[in-house]
């Protein structure tokens, strides 16, 4: 998770000129008004295209940009044929026409995170990015108006060239620099150059992230219902790492939920030994708890959401700034300190996330998702090695290990043991199998740790 910082995660983004090929909008222009229907196609507007790099789609797909590619020439790699395809020439992409907008609860239904009619083109936006548009796509378009959009790039041949990874993320600058000129000429208002930015898009990723949330979402609505907090919140991860339990930011953001470890650590344990950010259900109850605390504080959903990114001290002093708790008017109208890009679109990417999930086939058709994790919980009667606990359980380390991800390697491979009363999760079935085999005493000849682990948490001694 983001806390009041930002984490300068970058998008890698690759565009060219086309040398020559300049290639109509077709493919995915035939795909957005099945996916998205009553789409309106715009005039362009005449605005001028400065330039804003990411680099590498790791976690979130929502942090600003944090510098600009200076024009260059093409290396010999790049130069003579070109590396990208111009999906769109210096024309916006059709945007969500507002009754075409998937507004979940919009009539009534109870849903507390229906989409407002202001932020539709933002949530249309991050729509596309999610379920359109792949990683060899780069879209560019302005920071403030995400209904800008003046042009799109395919990188799918450069992609599957057989040159080295650093060969092509070269090429890919090189071709960003060429691309951001082109469009710089065709504007001419100053303070638009300002304004343009590029995204990678996220549909290969989202997919995968899809297939392996099956695993847990439906864990993470009981965790939500459990501390009374809205089920939709469990779509949250998408946002933060696409589903990766071993997500993590070169600021230390781990995780699915990407804690830092100092907020974690008010929930959780972070030490060498024991990390729960990394235990996708330990975690959940850690952000079940520091969202239900920013509710308490800010008084809404969406704008506790939106704190998980930003702060509950950012989003007060937009609230004692604008004198209002509408979170449409703080998205589109505050824009002091750190209250950036990424804060803006994290409610609106929210709930795109939520329109896509949950009407994933529309967008993904039948996917192949992975079964719900399911597995028993067995309370150590006594000071017990994992090596122990595979044994009584008849399973192996390795399930355990899978089963238990918040210990590190060295508690897996080391000398270490848990202390009694521990809850430790074994393979389905296996609690009375653990149970018989400790009370028949059928343990023999298998060493005991000698080392305790700690987990030197705030929160009760579990792991369910």
């Amino acid at each position: 998770m983001r806390e009041t910082h930002h984490k300068a995660l970058v998008l890698t983004i690759i565009v060219s000129l086309g040398v020559g090929l300049h290639f109509t909008f077709r493919g995915l222009a035939g795909e957005l008004p099945r996916m998205f229907p009553h789409l309106t196609r715009e005039k362009p507007k005449e605005v001028v295209i400065p330039i804003a790099l990411q680099s590498n789609p790791v976690l979130s797909p929502i942090e600003a940009p944090d510098r600009e590619i200076a024009p260059g020439r093409l290396s010999r790699l790049a130069q003579g044929h070109s590396q990208s395809r111009r999906l769109i020439h210096s024309s916006p992409i059709p945007v969500l026409h507002k009754s075409g907008m998937d507004r979940s609860g919009a009539d009534g239904s109870g849903d507390p995170f229906s989409i407002p009619a202001e932020l539709e083109p933002i949530v249309g936006f991050w729509q596309k990015i999610y379920a359109v548009y792949d990683s060899h796509h780069v879209i560019f378009h302005d920071l403030e108006d995400l209904s800008i959009e003046y042009s799109v790039l395919d990188f799918t041949n450069l992609d599957a060239r057989s040159i080295s990874d650093a060969q092509k993320s070269s090429i890919r600058q090189e071709e960003v620099s060429r691309e951001m000129d082109r469009i710089r000429e065709t504007l001419n208002d100053a303070r638009s150059k300002e304004r343009v930015r590029s995204q990678t898009g996220l549909k290969d990723r989202f997919a995968e992230g899809l297939k392996h949330s099956s695993r847990y979402i439906p864990l993470f609505e009981e965790i939500f219902e459990s501390y009374g907090i809205p089920k939709q919140i469990a779509y949250l991860p998408f946002v933060e790492s696409l589903f990766r339990e071993k997500a993590y930011s070169k600021v230390g953001a781990g995780g699915l939920w990407q804690f830092m470890p100092s907020t974690a650590s008010r929930f959780i344990a972070v030490n060498r030994y024991v990390d729960e950010r990394y235990d996708p259900i330990l975690a959940t109850h850690a952000a079940a708890r520091l969202l239900l605390h920013n509710f308490q504080v800010l008084g809404t959903w969406p704008l506790a959401i939106n704190a998980y990114n930003s702060g509950t001290g950012n989003l007060q002093q937009a609230i004692n700034r604008l004198g209002t708790k509408d979170i449409t008017k703080i998205i589109t109208r505050y824009k002091e300190g750190s209250y950036a890009f990424a804060s803006r679109n994290f409610y609106p990417s929210f709930l795109a996330v939520k329109s896509v999930y949950q009407n994933y086939e529309r967008f993904f058709g039948g996917l192949r998702r992975e079964p719900l994790m399911q597995f028993d919980l067995v309370q150590l009667p006594a000071t017990l090695s994992f090596a122990e606990i595979a044994e009584f359980s008849n399973t192996t380390v390795g399930e355990i290990r899978a089963l238990n991800p918040a210990f590190s390697s060295s508690v897996f491979e080391g000398n270490f043991s848990m202390p009694m009363g521990s809850q430790i999760r074994v393979p389905v079935g296996k609690q009375t199998t653990f149970l018989a085999r400790y009370e028949a005493g059928q343990l023999l000849h298998l060493p005991q740790g000698t080392n305790i682990v700690q987990r030197d948490r705030q929160s009760p001694n579990s792991v369910h």
